[in-house]
């Protein structure tokens, strides 16, 4: 697993994660990750390179968007592939955490109410 960041206008921090989601391989982005989502507000996390995604990749999500939501901020997943999808939906982790799959509606979305 990789993870990617890049800074996007109006303060928006993109967060590309490329590779398998899964307990082999979330603690190799988990410490980056949690220190994006500890100092930012506005987070776009770019699942389009996210080939499989578990249980404990969808905690890691869930725990990231509830530390930016606590600091009166927004997290939304982009463009997640069918089966990375299909687990996000039997989670149910959309009632948590929006996703969107056009990068303009995401960055809207992180900053609407800012």
């Amino acid at each position: 697993m990789e993870m990617h960041t890049e800074e996007l206008e109006r303060g928006i921090t993109n967060v590309v994660l490329r590779g398998r989601l899964d307990t082999a391989h979330v603690g190799d982005i988990e410490a980056q990750f949690k220190a994006v989502v500890q100092t930012q507000r506005a987070v776009v996390v770019d699942l389009s390179e996210t080939e499989y995604l578990s249980s404990l990749g969808v905690r890691l999500l869930l725990s990231g968007a509830k530390v930016v939501r606590n600091k009166g901020g927004k997290l939304v997943l982009l463009s997640p592939k069918d089966n990375v999808r299909a687990v996000l939906g039997i989670a149910g982790i959309e009632q948590f955490i929006p996703v969107l799959f056009n990068r303009s509606a995401a960055a809207a979305a992180v900053t609407k109410d800012r």
